[in-house]
């Protein structure tokens, strides 16, 4: 049995309100030869892993569009051995964060994270804790991503900009987060470099 990630084009507006009925409904619509954990809902997409044997995931595919929505994303879930540099793997985690994409944007950046030192390796630390509580709340579980975004805080206290990243602006969305007790989506912005005109 296979691992996958499925991502359903969210074209019906589901929020993560919806998680519990709409794992129901996949999970009846698949059977018991399919199994899918860790459902979550983006405006975008709902996405969730898929264990299915190979030979069984078009059928899955199928009825998953006939059914719920279109495939957006199948692809199997594998270790990630990247030949890219750190500068090239932080631009995708980031980019895949500002795509609500934070399942994968936390793995992305797990990358970088395991052979970073010092403060480096506490900024990557909380991107990846600021992107797994995203995940929760996709999950509908408002008090774990609170939680988490509060352990994120204190990874991202050091520095106010890291690697061309506005940290400093993404501390202050979660600081209102932890301030309302209300979780919110967040964005992780480039610090905007000042053009200076040429002189005639």
């Amino acid at each position: 049995m296979m691992r996958y990630l499925v991502r359903l084009a969210n074209s019906q507006g589901y929020t993560p309100r919806d998680v519990e009925v709409l794992q129901a409904r996949i999970r009846e619509l698949l059977g018991s030869a399919d199994k899918i954990g860790n459902l979550r809902i983006s405006t975008s997409a709902i996405e969730f892993d898929l264990f299915a044997e190979q030979t069984d995931i078009n059928r899955s595919k199928s009825l998953l569009e006939a059914k719920i929505s279109k495939v957006v994303t199948l692809r199997p879930i594998e270790s990630r051995a990247s030949p890219r540099g750190d500068r090239e793997t932080l631009r995708e985690g980031i980019d895949l964060f500002n795509q609500e994409r934070f399942w994968e944007a936390h793995e992305v950046l797990e990358e970088i994270w395991h052979p970073a030192t010092g403060v480096e390796r506490d900024i990557i630390q909380g991107l990846i804790l600021t992107a797994a509580a995203l995940v929760h709340y996709q999950k509908n579980e408002k008090a774990v991503c609170v939680s988490i975004l509060g352990r994120a805080m204190k990874k991202l206290a050091a520095l106010d900009s890291f690697k061309g990243l506005d940290i400093q602006r993404l501390r202050t969305g979660i600081e209102q987060i932890l301030s309302d007790n209300m979780p919110a989506l967040l964005r992780i912005e480039w610090v905007k470099t000042k053009t200076h005109a040429q002189p005639p």
